[in-house]
């Protein structure tokens, strides 16, 4: 479950939307910090509260076709850093370097650098 979890972080960090500095994504992710940001009446943490909440949502959606098509991601550990290189490692070999070219959604372009290599063994 903790994988999972950490690959909904990985989408949500990949919609572009920057937190206040690199640290609100290192660490643990306590339910108050989830309460704060999803509390807060300001515009900038609502925005980091629906994002997170997509990209949850997003990714348990996800992961339930994967499973039901007997495909399903068996994340590593991996940290932030390593799966926004392995996000854009993908979006450029894609696109050619030219992200601008690629009509697939965000979302899927960062489960799929993420979850690539990482389906499940049977």
């Amino acid at each position: 479950m903790r994988n999972l979890l950490v690959g909904f972080a990985v989408c949500v960090a990949a919609t572009g939307v920057r937190a206040q500095s690199p640290a609100d994504y290192v660490g643990p992710f306590t339910t108050q910090a989830l309460y704060t940001m999803c509390s807060e009446n300001d515009a900038v943490s609502r925005e980091k509260c629906d994002l997170y909440l997509q990209g949850l949502l997003y990714g348990l959606n996800t992961a339930r076709s994967m499973q039901e098509h007997g495909t399903p991601v068996c994340l590593p550990k991996m940290r932030p850093e390593e799966a926004r290189a392995r996000v854009l490692q993908l979006i450029d070999a894609t696109t050619g370097r030219n992200p601008s070219t690629n009509k697939d959604g965000g979302d899927w372009m960062a489960f799929m650098g993420v979850a690539s290599g990482n389906l499940c063994k049977k």
